[in-house]
């Protein structure tokens, strides 16, 4: 399966699973662990044909059986490898994120999904914990489950029709939804095993066209649902959203783009609005032609690019992607606790969420043969990136633009509910 096509179909799973073979199971440890080679994976099994339940701990693309005490009743669980500190590191967070996106579109690529839970495994954490006589820590529940409702239902709707609005920049239609080929069956992108092992010839950037940059914006941040029209109720009850995954639909990321040269688009920075014009429809009429509904929005043509690449001895040429982070809103509107037993931690969901998009960037960028280089900003809560970024400005651009096209009473997708915290720059090379 192609890494665009397990994107697009991307989702939560409320099944149970099936018992996988054990070949299965080491070629999905295998591809996650590429996210971040450096840690081991803990992996809870069920009982199957040829191996125990248990947990196990993956290393050296072997599986050492750690404790038959507890197993699963899914196809399986896994938690990477932390070792606790107070407070954690943001480089875990982010590559905890990138390691449950490569887990999910690898499961997502047998058939299988993945269910992430904002609850502590205690259970696990203590008894790995009390064998190994080390600190663990795992902050939530990953199941690989059943994919319960699997078909992907095509927007029959007649496309809204919208006027271009000054300062937006229309992007190009993701290249898996041209012609609805998803559904036919057409379209075959690139297979993900060769995305995540970086099996693609390599090639220059394309900045003539708004091809790549689109691709890579959407494989970060995109939205899929296809038939929901921005209804959240049936969007969780079908399952579809964002290409990642995000803590209880609270869509916590946000992607700013610094455009020093591209063409088409003027010297400065962009938000990125993943649910277009209306948040309604992913497909809309400008100009009497009909699009995939996803822009960006110029808040500002002060972009400080000098200042930006000495602070962080980078050089991104044309454009660089900021994925920044609002802490407040992940499982915003959702209660925390119930009869005063609390069920969800949000603490570094957020993070963790950054994580997964920058997975997707690096994916898409992989796919499309393209050289990439990322920096995690290591003191993100610094005053001075405010000003480096116009990060208040960007704010402001961001709930103007929410409250201009989203019905807030029924989606608060793009809205803010805290300050936005910078963390990762994404940007291509040219070598």
């Amino acid at each position: 399966m192609s890494l665009q096509g397990c994107l697009s179909s991307r989702k939560d799973c409320s099944g149970k699973g099936r018992v996988l073979s054990l070949t299965q199971i080491l070629d999905i440890c295998r591809s996650t662990n590429q996210a971040a080679s450096s840690k081991n994976l803990f992996v809870v099994l069920p009982e199957g044909e040829n191996y125990s339940g248990g947990i196990y701990l993956y290393k050296d693309n072997e599986l050492k059986l750690i404790t038959d005490k507890e197993n699963t009743q899914y196809s399986m669980e896994l938690y990477p490898e932390m070792i606790w500190n107070d407070p954690l590191e943001l480089v875990e967070l982010i590559e905890m994120g990138l390691i449950w996106q490569y887990l999910s579109l690898k499961a997502e690529s047998i058939g299988l999904g993945v269910s992430q839970r904002a609850r502590s495994p205690k259970k696990y954490n203590k008894l790995i914990n009390n064998i190994l006589n080390r600190d663990y820590v795992f902050l939530y529940s990953v199941a690989v489950r059943e994919r319960d409702r699997d078909v992907l239902l095509e927007d029959t709707l007649e496309p809204l029709r919208k006027t271009e609005m000054q300062g937006i920049i229309l992007l190009d239609i993701p290249a898996c939804y041209k012609e609805r080929s998803i559904y036919k069956k057409q379209y075959n992108g690139i297979p993900l095993d060769n995305a995540i092992f970086k099996k693609v010839d390599k090639k220059p950037p394309n900045y003539t066209n708004l091809h790549e940059i689109s691709q890579l914006l959407w494989a970060c941040q995109g939205e899929t649902d296809h038939a929901t029209h921005g209804n959240r109720d049936v969007l969780e009850k079908n399952g579809y959203g964002r290409v990642h995954a995000s803590g209880c639909a609270g869509y916590s990321v946000y992607p700013i783009v610094i455009v020093d040269e591209l063409i088409q688009v003027p010297k400065g920075s962009y938000i990125y609005n993943p649910v277009g014009y209306s948040a309604l429809n992913r497909w809309v009429k400008v100009n009497n032609r009909k699009i995939y509904d996803h822009f960006l929005k110029c808040y500002t043509s002060d972009i400080h690019k000098d200042e930006i690449e000495s602070q962080f001895d980078v050089d991104f040429s044309h454009y660089a992607i900021l994925l920044c982070i609002d802490r407040k809103k992940p499982c915003s509107g959702f209660m925390h606790s119930t009869i005063g037993k609390t069920f969800m931690n949000t603490k570094y969901w957020a993070e963790i969420e950054a994580g997964m998009a920058l997975a997707g960037l690096q994916l898409q960028a992989n796919a499309l043969g393209l050289q990439w280089q990322k920096t995690i900003i290591s003191n993100p809560d610094d005053p001075k990136f405010r000003v480096l970024f116009n990060l208040d400005d960007t704010e402001k651009s961001i709930n103007q633009l929410a409250f201009n096209l989203v019905n807030r009473g029924k989606n608060e997708r793009l809205s803010l509910k805290g300050n936005l915290v910078p963390l990762v720059l994404f940007f291509l090379k040219n070598k």
